[in-house]
């Protein structure tokens, strides 16, 4: 029987039911059907994210259960800061296992690539802190870990033993009090590097704390609240109004381009006449800014700068600073010049902390001098059980020059004193696993074995004899660059110090760097995920692996979309959000507070 046939006999039943008393078929309409779906789609979505969220929880639970419980003596691990390494290795050390005690100045965890956010009003202070102590319990439990707040001010690695003191505002009958440890995690971060320029300290206001975003809008409020005297003379506003940002970095960078959103959006409507007065000058030593991101972001950030009246003076520095002006110095002239200036926020690069620099004056295997010296697994150089990371760190790479004549001999299997290229491949292959200045040459999508051969093949007889191979080492060995002072390194580095801890129990803390490769411990590797820049009027610039470039005013909500993510809290995550959204409906706060 044919379809049609059977439509006919349906429609035919249908119409002998609407004459039966007592019996109707109710037509449905288009658009209770278009709700009746999307009824059926919300359900459908309320129940998937309802089991999801039941089995998320659930496996949370699962896994409570069974985890192991450790016996016996447990190592004493002490980690000193409450920054982002910190954070990460609290955060994935397993509990339980250790002995986990916290020593920090500071009581609480706070979220640093907001700072300029809060020197403007567009984020609150309380919106991007979380007490130390509620983290810790989160990942540990009420008593599998204690916080203790106090700052360290000398470490002792001959007898694991490290000197603290109470330096709050409220100091009982006991403030130096000392700790044993059997393994150490530094983290306390660094202080902002002044270059030991002249007025720098007195003068200059930095954004590594709260209380630096706290003084930064205050002056910034007073500044413009001045400017408003009546009978100010016209330089005086103008100096008033100047507002100087030393360092093209990513924080220069965001705090130039929230000033001038703040001045333009906000300034503007409640002091009126005031915008044509407001400077803001950005001086940045390169020749450009955000110079370890991509040359395209550097580009944009520029452009957008220029059309926002961003005044950039590159390729100089700051020479000395008074309490009105400072001096400017061209690199490429060589010639001054004096600007007069209201506020000038100084952000160019980190500088160790006193306990910092007091480990490495105590040890003379450190020989960096600006951070502390570790090896590839993060522990540090010339002592036993002590681990750094983060701001504070810098990781020192074996340098292959070192054993150019046992990489050669190694590389040269017929013994005729030459490599040839297959021989240099091989070579290549081998130490890439080690060293990592071959294996960032390597990745590159311009580079392979037979290219960097024919670079350093200066006679062009397609064999390297053993100079050749010296430069070429060298060169290789230039390639290698530290780590940025960034919060996505210090986060993965706390990461990998929590897993290899778990992992070895603490047991990675002796033994020689071959030892460790023998047992095939993998060494940490950075992964870089991205780097975001806020730009101002609401765009920012993203620079991902595999994307490559983006920016835009759409690139500022996947900006957003990421600060918020990584929040150290649920708390924290909807404060940011409640910030950003009252901000653009009522505008920043400009009180002085």
């Amino acid at each position: 029987m044919s379809a049609a046939v059977l439509s006919r006999a349906f429609g035919r039943s249908l119409a002998c039911l609407r004459v039966l008393p007592g019996l109707s078929v109710r037509r449905v309409s288009g658009r209770q059907r278009r709700g009746s779906r999307k009824w059926r789609f919300f359900k459908w979505t309320l129940g998937t994210v309802a089991v999801a969220t039941g089995a998320y929880y659930g496996w949370k639970y699962i896994k409570k259960l069974t985890k192991p419980t450790f016996t016996g003596e447990k190592k004493k691990v002490v980690i000193l800061g409450s920054g982002w390494a910190a954070l990460s290795v609290i955060s994935h050390l397993e509990p339980g296992q250790f002995e986990v005690t916290v020593v920090s100045p500071r009581n609480y965890f706070l979220f640093t690539p907001l700072l300029p956010s809060v020197t403007v009003g567009t984020v609150e202070s309380r919106s991007i802190v979380e007490p130390i102590r509620k983290l810790m319990r989160k990942y540990h439990g009420s008593e599998g870990a204690r916080f203790l707040e106090a700052e360290c001010v000398d470490i002792e690695p001959e007898e694991k033993k490290i000197r603290c003191k109470d330096k709050s505002g409220i100091v009982g009958d006991v403030s130096d009090f000392k700790l044993d440890y059997d393994i150490l995690v530094v983290a306390v971060g660094a202080t902002t590097n002044t270059f030991r320029t002249p007025g720098v300290k007195e003068h200059c206001h930095f954004l590594k704390e709260i209380s630096d975003a706290h003084k930064v809008r205050d002056v910034l409020i007073d500044l413009v609240e001045t400017a408003t005297i009546p009978g100010q003379l016209e330089s005086e506003r103008k100096r008033l109004l100047h507002f100087v940002v030393v360092g093209g970095g990513p924080t220069g960078v965001e705090f130039a381009a929230e000033v001038r959103d703040f001045i333009r959006e906000d300034v503007s409507k409640i002091y009126p006449g005031i915008l044509d007065d407001v400077m803001v000058t950005l001086v940045q030593s390169q020749d450009h800014v955000l110079n370890t991101y991509d040359q395209t972001i550097s580009q944009y950030a520029e452009e957008r700068f220029k059309m926002d009246n961003v005044h950039l003076v590159t390729n100089s520095r700051v020479t000395d600073v008074t309490s009105n002006d400072l001096c400017i110095l061209d690199k490429a002239t060589k010639t001054s010049r004096r600007v007069p200036y209201g506020l000038c926020v100084w952000s160019t690069g980190v500088a160790p902390l006193p306990v910092a620099r007091t480990l490495m004056e105590r040890l003379p295997e450190q020989t960096k001098g600006r951070a502390i010296a570790t090896d590839k697994y993060l522990r540090v150089r010339g002592t036993e059980g002590v681990f750094a990371l983060g701001d504070c760190s810098t990781i020192e790479h074996d340098l292959m020059i070192k054993r150019a004549e046992e990489l050669f001999q190694m590389a040269d299997t017929n013994r005729d004193g030459t490599l040839s290229l297959d021989e240099f491949v091989v070579l290549m292959e081998t130490a890439k696993k080690k060293y990592p200045q071959v294996q960032v040459e390597l990745t590159k999508a311009e580079n392979n074995c037979k290219k960097i051969f024919d670079e350093m093949d200066t006679s062009g007889d397609q064999r390297l004899d053993f100079e050749e191979f010296k430069q070429s080492l060298k060169q290789l060995d230039r390639k290698l660059k530290s780590l940025p002072a960034t919060a996505q390194v210090a986060s993965q580095q706390g990461e990998y110090l929590a897993r290899l801890l778990n992992k070895t129990n603490g047991e990675v803390i002796a033994g020689t760097t071959e030892a460790l490769e023998q047992r095939k411990i993998a060494p940490f590797k950075y992964r870089h995920m991205g780097s975001f820049a806020y730009v101002g009027d609401n765009k920012a610039v993203l620079q991902l692996p595999l994307l490559g470039t983006l920016s835009g005013w759409w690139t500022m909500w996947l900006w957003r979309a990421a600060y918020a993510s990584e929040c150290a809290s649920t708390r924290t995550k909807i404060l940011v959000l409640w910030d950003w959204t009252k901000s653009w409906i009522f505008g920043r706060d400009s009180s002085r507070i």
